[in-house]
């Protein structure tokens, strides 16, 4: 009974981990984490948040923001087109410093980063959102200047995808062997004698 308690221990512990990797959004745990991340040739994300224990209020509106951030990062398009999506918890002392780095005075923030550089408008004014705001706030924002670049991804990995199932087609041809072949010495009414 204790090897059954064991085994399904260790299953739950698996399957809780296994749900971690395979999540969309990156939680940063370091400075160095982020730079890394943010730093990569690929389009970044960052939400800037504060997870504040004694208050029940913003633990409950940063659970809905961090839901809806979520549910952007699991769209498919941005999915295929590798969008990173990280979130910073800046009420941890270590990473409070990046707040003070990139100019955020309220949280949540959300700033966009492409080849390892903030974007910035046409005046160039970085380019962040700020507050509680609503998932097509943010998708209009990421569309209108991750678009090009989302949409030639997805055509990139789909003409991928269909190379890769023309090549699988083809390889299994090789070990196809025709009814009309034959087979020298068999005769099939040998093996009904066995």
């Amino acid at each position: 009974m204790k090897n059954y308690k064991k085994k399904i221990t260790i299953i739950l512990l698996i399957a809780l981990l296994g749900g971690s990797v395979q999540a969309k959004v990156r939680a940063v745990m370091t400075r160095r984490d982020f730079e890394r991340s943010v730093s990569k040739d690929s389009m970044v994300v960052a939400l800037f948040y504060e997870d504040q224990k004694g208050n029940n209020d913003v633990r409950d509106q940063n659970r809905g923001l961090i839901r809806m951030y979520e549910d952007l990062s699991a769209y498919r398009p941005y999915d295929d087109a590798d969008v990173i999506f990280l979130k910073v918890n800046v009420g941890r002392k270590d990473l409070a410093d990046l707040a003070a780095l990139y100019g955020i005075k309220t949280v949540p923030t959300i700033i966009f980063f492409n080849n390892g550089q903030r974007l910035a408008d046409a005046q160039e004014m970085p380019v962040m959102v700020t507050g509680f705001v609503p998932r097509t706030d943010v998708q209009s924002i990421i569309d209108q200047y991750y678009g090009q670049e989302v949409q030639k991804r997805v055509e990139n990995k789909e003409e991928r995808r269909k190379e890769i199932v023309k090549e699988e087609s083809e390889s299994w041809k090789l070990y196809f062997y025709p009814r009309y072949s034959v087979v020298r010495d068999y005769d099939p009414s040998e093996r009904d004698m066995e």
